[in-house]
């Protein structure tokens, strides 16, 4: 019987984010995001609390194309909606004209450990 690999699943707030099973739930119940939305909020985690540049996030984001920030805009905006977050910045914090940072407490615990 093969062993399960151990991951680190991020837990914050209510949530918990597993990046290898490229999942988001709260409460135990799966939290929908497109697979873009998964990765910005991925990338705020990872680099928490640091303020992540539009231009970093474009380029992680959107790494061959030319994209608005308005659609930045628009996948923080999902993003935020599926956080229940309300924009005043308990989750995701926005830095005007510069970018955006994780603004929760949050713990990495690996799971799956044997």
């Amino acid at each position: 019987m093969a062993s399960e690999q151990p991951r680190d699943i991020v837990h914050f707030d209510r949530f918990a984010l597993d990046p290898d099973a490229r999942q988001l739930t709260c409460d135990d119940a799966p939290v929908h995001l497109t697979p873009k939305a998964f990765n910005l909020l991925s990338l705020l985690i990872d680099e928490a609390p640091r303020v992540v540049p539009k231009a970093e996030l474009h380029r992680h984001l959107w790494p061959d194309s030319f994209v608005s920030d308005a659609t930045l805009l628009g996948l923080v905006k999902e993003v935020r909606r599926a956080l229940g977050d309300t924009g005043e910045g308990a989750l995701i914090r926005t830095a005007h004209r510069v970018g955006y940072a994780f603004a929760a407490p949050a713990r990495r615990v690996v799971h799956g450990a044997r």
